[in-house]
């Protein structure tokens, strides 16, 4: 099939035709990450920032009449897939180095819209910059394709907020270094040694 033939066709139509004539490994699972040496140390963070940003979305939707009952829908889902990503983080690097969200007790402090609006920002910029250090340095490939969707997540529901905010889209994110990204997430936990 020429390029000519794919445009013509339409994106949806062209799609399913390279689909339907791709081999069968190119629809293959997902690789499970098998995190080794620092992947290790940027899935542990993503850990207690996925868990932080449940809490920070269980915290947002608590805010009394902030929400249209959309948005609420929208605040739950995301807070359920930062709960899954937790999970899903810990499965990936096992029981020696999972992190449990009951090791830490996390608070997000928040009374409005717009505080709760700036918090989640501002949090899902700071943990989508991790990641995105995380994935130009992993060594694992499978752990690089979870720190990518994890990031395409972050970078969601950041946009979410921001069109909420009436705020200008973010472009490009900038990588954020690891030790910085703990450092600032140190202010979300009440006791960030444990």
């Amino acid at each position: 099939m020429s390029r000519r033939q794919l445009l013509g066709t339409g994106v949806g139509a062209g799609t399913g035709l390279l689909l339907a004539h791709a081999p069968s490994g190119a629809r293959a699972a997902i690789p499970p990450p098998a995190p080794a040496g620092d992947d290790v140390g940027f899935l542990a963070f993503g850990a207690v920032a996925e868990a932080v940003l449940a809490r920070y979305f269980d915290a947002a939707l608590k805010v009394r009449g902030a929400w249209t009952a959309g948005e609420k829908r929208l605040l739950d889902q995301a807070h359920g897939h930062h709960r899954a990503n937790v999970d899903r983080i810990n499965a990936a690097l096992g029981p020696d180095d999972a992190v449990t969200p009951g090791a830490f007790s996390r608070k997000v402090p928040i009374g409005t819209r717009a505080g709760a609006l700036k918090v989640g920002r501002r949090l899902e910029t700071l943990v989508g910059g991790a990641y995105l250090g995380g994935l130009a340095a992993a060594s694992d490939y499978g752990t690089r394709l979870l720190l990518g969707r994890l990031l395409a997540v972050a970078t969601t529901n950041e946009a979410l907020l921001a069109r909420w905010a009436s705020a200008p889209l973010a472009g490009l994110p900038s990588p954020v270094d690891l030790d910085a990204a703990g450092l600032t997430l140190d202010a979300y936990l009440e006791d960030p040694m444990s």
